[in-house]
């Protein structure tokens, strides 16, 4: 059997053998997953807490409470966990770009906690949401940091607009466009369809 290939870059194992019970998959080829999923999180420019190993046991134990651990193939499970990769980064985009869209904003949950509306809330999603966010105030000047941080906290467009010196509808225009900005330049915009925030 062909074992994964980082370099690949359509992220296909080649494997054309199975389907295996989930078990068997995840013992012979789960190295080369958690392999694959970290070169994943490095072409979004992530690399510090996201890990890959959490990822790939989310996946496995959705998998198997889906009853298909005798109908899969090395393929199948490795697209799964790059889906569900690219997923939890856009969906960190989407609910950023939902808080600047929201300009009367009450919501009391850290954006890092939300649950999404694609997935259950697991230890993994919040920790690659968290590590987008830092990833997002990495990018960014000073000015436009401290504002998104400001949305983080849940403060107002008036509060976060007084801060800057700016009006509450260009505070929340600047912290759209650093969102769209830093997304752009991690790659979120590549992977898994361009989406409209």
């Amino acid at each position: 059997m062909t074992a994964p290939s980082s370099s690949d870059s359509s992220d296909r194992s080649g494997t054309s053998q199975g389907p295996f019970p989930l078990d068997a998959v995840w013992h012979q080829f789960g190295d080369q997953f958690r392999r694959r999923a970290r070169t994943r999180l490095r072409q979004y420019g992530l690399t510090g807490q996201a890990e890959s190993m959490d990822i790939c046991n989310d996946v496995m134990a959705d998998l198997a409470r889906q009853r298909r651990e005798t109908s899969v193939t090395p393929d199948e499970v490795l697209a799964y966990i790059m889906r569900a990769i690219d997923n939890q980064v856009l969906d960190t985009f989407r609910t950023l770009a939902r808080h600047c869209r929201d300009f009367r904003r009450t919501e009391g949950t850290p954006v890092e906690e939300m649950t999404m509306a694609t997935a259950a809330t697991t230890p993994s999603q919040i920790v690659l949401r968290r590590e987008v966010i830092a990833k997002i105030r990495s990018l960014l000047n000073e000015d436009d940091a401290k504002a998104v941080d400001m949305m983080l906290e849940n403060r107002d467009w008036k509060e976060i607009g007084e801060m800057l010196g700016v009006r509450p509808d260009t505070a929340r225009m600047r912290v759209r466009r650093a969102i769209d900005k830093v997304r752009g330049e991690i790659g979120a915009s590549h992977h898994g369809g361009g989406e409209d925030a």
